[in-house]
């Protein structure tokens, strides 16, 4: 997976809701990532640490940092924050802290997304991808401070 996988797959997000239509059937799209999501979700997620503040709805979101990639899983107790997080563990997931870091997100936007949610789960977006980012930010000076003592 190189780091120009982030760019590809929030092309294809632009792609699948391009094919999607009307914004009824995005939000059903949503609903079912969210709803896929929350079923295999793991309840030991949902510990304070794990917690994220902020947002309308109850979210955990957790991190696994393994073979120099940082893999996401969290869940919530709303489908379409769910849905919202299973995309952004679409383009981040799998990824280096240094690709997270570099690549902004823009299916947001181009999707008409951003402008099409409650005010709320904008707020509780915002949480989830600054998590993700603080995330990859720590890995990274983990990861270099690791590199400059051996």
């Amino acid at each position: 997976m190189t780091s120009d996988t982030i760019l590809d797959t929030q092309q294809q997000i632009v792609s699948d809701f391009e094919l999607l239509g009307d914004w009824q059937q995005r939000y059903a799209y949503v609903i079912d990532l969210g709803k896929n999501l929350i079923k295999h979700s793991d309840s030991e997620l949902q510990t304070e640490e794990n917690r994220l503040y902020g947002c309308q709805s109850n979210v955990w979101l957790s991190s696994e940092y393994k073979d120099q990639k940082l893999f996401f899983t969290g869940t919530s107790d709303s489908v379409i924050v769910a849905g919202l997080m299973a995309l952004l563990f679409k383009v981040y997931s799998g990824q280096s802290p240094k690709a997270i870091l570099s690549h902004s997100l823009t299916f947001l936007n181009d999707t008409g997304l951003i402008n099409n949610i409650t005010s709320q789960r904008s707020t509780g977006l915002a949480y989830m991808v600054e998590r993700i980012y603080e995330t990859a930010q720590s890995q990274q000076r983990k990861s270099t401070s690791h590199h400059e003592k051996a």
